[in-house]
């Protein structure tokens, strides 16, 4: 699709609409996009309705609703053009009921000042199916009424109770829960991300007394004693390796994911961390008794309709339930607690100060607030690149469930060329109701930070960063024992590069320059 540039007067963006176009025979008609959608695929199953008229083609199932679909060339006495199994589907919304219409295929998306459209007079005749025309680019496209068409004869019309009974379903299926993914010896596992306490690199470990197969040791994560367990050997797998990596060139990429539960702590030893992962409810399939870990493994999360592998999910509960598992935490914590009450109270406090980041590579330690991340995604399908888009866009990603238009961060700072590793992640971020994605080198973990630990960034610093990256790197931390991370703010980068487009285009307008735009214009190319 393209986006014409139209002369619309400045002031005037109250007045201009939106309208996504469509091709029918020898016809070119448009629908205001507030009543369209979406468009999809011709359904390959259809359910035929007794008695409907020979343009109702049937009823399809779309995320739970059915949808009746009216065939408007045969509506309108058109003969059919190609294979009907070519054909698009636009979905439209009118007077509470949804209608499917079949065109042969999309065409562009045009923004309008309300001066350029010429409105029809419908009379006594509420059904007239053309609500208006205009002329643009040498051509005349008719405005079709989308309240005309739901109300056409033989349609079934929608039960507005029924509506919102689906609507409130819809809602509760729609609830979206964040997972962090990890791999145990090749398993695809994952725990809620509100149950983790913190995600921190292999330590050096301590002796334990009740060390065994299982709990490798334990470390001291602020004054806490946290038992290290070998997930691997707890399954029943091979168990794990605690030496370092053979070549010093080579991270460890082994992570101990921390859980917490009424003052006691458990460390799971994993392969490494893989993504955070955004699911709905209809994604969780109950997980069959497993002989010997019953009501661990609580279900599993289905991604098949993105084609990636599912999760199988850890209850958090049921692994403190455990006996063994109860043993080891309570344990440690009478063992090898060491603070008085006094020092535990004043560790309370600063826990409630305490904020978490997840960390990640780009040319340099760097980490984002965690409740800034909707979700981490790793290997992708192919970008959609809308025509016009600014160099740091890479494209616009069709997840499934969102449009994402996805950012080089490497471009925006002025950094080497974004080559793309088995590491790479792409941080999905929301600004002003839209997703963005960022790219980045690689995830590295996720920690807690406390704000002492936090300063602005040193002019030592400040003199090396790129002047884009000063203005969104307001301060730095200093993690103990490890390294200085620069803390971006992902609100100041999506601000500066939506006020730099709009410098650069006409606001009123919305070219592609803006960060808006390019994902209004990313989501026509997709359903296109």
């Amino acid at each position: 699709m393209e986006m014409p540039s139209l002369d619309i007067a400045p002031g005037a963006q109250a007045n201009v609409q939106l309208f996504g176009t469509f091709h029918l025979g020898e016809f070119e008609l448009a629908l205001p996009i507030d009543v369209l959608q979406e468009v999809v695929s011709f359904p390959s199953g259809m359910t035929q309705i007794p008695l409907a008229p020979d343009y109702v083609l049937g009823l399809f199932l779309l995320r739970d609703m059915m949808i009746p679909v009216m065939d408007l060339a045969r509506f309108l006495g058109q003969p059919a053009v190609g294979d009907q199994a070519n054909r698009r589907v636009a979905i439209i919304k009118a007077d509470q009921s949804l209608l499917g219409v079949t065109f042969d295929h999309t065409g562009e998306m045009l923004r309008l000042a309300s001066s350029q459209i010429v409105r029809f007079d419908s009379g006594a005749n509420a059904s007239a199916l053309i609500a208006g025309a205009f002329h643009f680019d040498q051509r005349i496209i008719q405005v079709l009424s989308a309240e005309a068409l739901v109300r056409l004869p033989g349609v079934p019309q929608a039960n507005s109770a029924l509506l919102a009974l689906q609507a409130r379903q819809r809602s509760a299926l729609r609830k979206v829960s964040k997972v962090i993914s990890f791999h145990v010896t090749g398993r695809h596992m994952a725990l809620a991300m509100d149950a983790i306490h913190e995600i921190v690199r292999v330590p050096e470990l301590e002796h334990s007394v009740l060390a065994d197969s299982v709990c490798r040791g334990w470390f001291n994560l602020r004054d806490r004693p946290v038992p290290v367990l070998d997930v691997s050997s707890f399954l029943g797998l091979e168990a794990s390796s605690l030496a370092s990596p053979d070549a010093s060139d080579v991270e460890d990429m082994r992570r101990i994911v921390v859980l917490r539960d009424k003052g006691f702590y458990l460390g799971l030893l994993v392969d490494d961390i893989d993504s955070i992962v955004a699911h709905t409810e209809a994604q969780l399939l109950p997980m069959p008794p497993t002989r010997g870990q019953i009501g661990l493994f609580a279900n599993v999360i289905s991604r098949r309709d993105t084609g990636e592998g599912d999760l199988i999910l850890i209850s958090t509960s049921a692994l403190f339930a455990n006996p063994y598992m109860a043993h080891l935490a309570k344990g440690h914590h009478d063992l090898y607690l060491v603070t008085d009450e006094e020092e535990r109270s004043s560790d309370a406090r600063r826990k409630t100060q305490r904020e978490t980041w997840l960390t990640f590579d780009l040319d340099r330690p760097m980490a984002v607030r965690l409740d800034q991340v909707c979700e981490v995604i790793g290997a992708h399908d192919p970008l959609v690149s809308p025509p016009g888009s600014s160099p740091y866009v890479c494209g616009v990603l069709n997840t499934g469930h969102a449009l994402i238009t996805v950012i080089d961060l490497r471009h925006v700072y002025g950094m080497e060329p974004f080559v793309e590793t088995e590491d790479t992640r792409i941080l999905v971020v929301e600004h002003a109701g839209h997703k963005y994605g960022l790219v980045v080198d690689a995830v590295r973990s996720i920690t807690s930070i406390e704000p002492s630990n936090k300063l602005l960034v040193p002019a030592l610093i400040a003199l090396h960063l790129n002047d884009e990256l000063r203005q969104d790197m307001h301060e730095v931390a200093e993690i103990p024992g490890e390294t200085t991370l620069l803390l971006l703010d992902v609100a100041s980068l999506l601000r500066r590069l939506a006020e730099e487009g709009e410098t650069q285009n006409a606001p009123d307008i919305g070219m592609p320059g803006t960060l808006s735009a390019v994902h209004d214009l990313g989501a026509a190319v997709a359903v296109s």
